[in-house]
């Protein structure tokens, strides 16, 4: 009876560790996948020239930038590109209505590492190279 309760207990602590490692695979999975479909700098700045291009494109129609990216869709663009799937561009006109900015997300880093593009300076500032 003894040998019998050993293999219980034993049992029983497997069935318990293996609960707990498949409870946490699960449960940091998600969170894991979004973080690694992240763009890398480069590829986010490269999809984001056709954006770039139509934006500058409708102020030179217009005389100014617009409000929001889905005002380009469809006579400037087909579709607003995105930096990677399940990802979107910031867009934020500022304030004098002649310059704007684009960001994103870039790569597997948990502390919030972006790129910024912004209209004046024609230039993208990376808070961290991935």
């Amino acid at each position: 009876m003894k040998k019998t309760n050993k293999i219980i207990i034993v049992l029983a602590t497997f069935m318990l560790g293996t609960c707990l490692c498949l409870g946490c695979i699960f449960t940091v999975s998600p969170q894991l996948y979004n973080v690694l479909d992240q763009p890398t700098a480069e590829e986010g700045q490269e999809r984001a020239n056709e954006l770039i291009k139509a934006l500058e494109q409708y102020k030179a129609d217009t005389g100014s930038y617009p409000s929001e990216l889905e005002v380009l869709v469809p006579n400037y663009l087909s579709a607003i590109p995105q930096p990677a799937r399940g990802a979107q561009y910031e867009y934020e006109l500022l304030s004098n209505g002649d310059e704007f900015t684009i960001s994103f997300d870039v790569g597997i880093s948990m502390d919030g590492d972006y790129c910024e593009y912004i209209s004046t300076t024609r230039i993208w500032q990376c808070s961290d190279k991935i």
